[in-house]
């Protein structure tokens, strides 16, 4: 699946560009088509998830440079105090992804347990707030076209889900399954080379360059390499 067309949020009216509430968070790197969990413990991401909910707007989900900001690490602050202060801050990545959010349980001290379904890519322009979180202005990061032929990208899919299957197998029969069935298999390229992330995990920045990619058979071939490593 092609990455969905930005959500019908914006307030500049250009029709290119999406405003969305951004989350960064280190070591994380979502793809569209997965679904992300959080564990959101911060008060101002807290009101971003409720405002996100409220607004229907997305929240993006960024991988981070480095710390802009460190909290106070003194040892001396109580729980109640972590939680109504501003943690570390962080630099977004300029690529990253995004989707609405649900939340599935709101915890007694106001934590959150939330989701987000993932449904895009998109790149940083500039800011439209700042604080209590970000929101930003981003436009949407499409495939490029390749030289590749769909059959040789299937045939990169088949290489990469065996592979997959082998590693698996061992601790989840059930996945295995999942892993081999025809709806699966029957992903677009495209589909397969963001949603696999579902179940599979590299470093970070590696995740980050491949989510970066703009060609379906670069992706392929980077993720067929790695798991080639396992």
């Amino acid at each position: 699946m092609a990455d969905n067309q930005p959500e019908k949020q914006n307030k500049t009216g250009d029709a290119d560009t999406v405003e969305v509430a951004l989350f960064p968070i280190p070591d994380v790197v979502a793809f569209p088509g997965t679904a992300l969990p959080l564990h959101v413990f911060e008060p101002r991401y807290r009101q971003l998830v409720h405002d996100c909910v409220r607004d229907q707007r997305m929240v993006g989900v960024s991988h981070v440079v480095k710390a802009i900001h460190k909290p106070n690490q003194s040892g001396t602050q109580t729980p109640e105090e972590m939680l109504s202060s501003n943690q570390t801050t962080y630099k977004p990545r300029q690529i990253f992804s995004a989707g609405q959010c649900e939340v599935l349980q709101t915890l007694d001290d106001g934590r959150l347990l939330a989701k987000i379904n993932v449904s895009q890519r998109l790149a940083l322009l500039d800011d439209v707030q700042s604080l209590p979180y970000r929101i930003v202005r981003c436009s949407p990061v499409q495939d490029e076209a390749s030289s590749a032929t769909l059959v040789q990208d299937q045939a990169l899919m088949q290489s990469i889900n065996e592979r997959l299957i082998e590693i698996v197998k061992p601790q989840s029969a059930e996945l295995a399954e999942k892993l081999d069935s025809p709806a699966w298999m029957g992903l677009q390229p495209a589909q397969y080379s963001f949603q696999i992330f579902e179940f599979l995990r590299f470093d970070a920045d590696v995740m980050q360059q491949i989510l970066e990619m703009q060609n379906v058979n670069a992706r392929l071939e980077t993720i067929w390499s790695l798991l080639r490593q396992r």
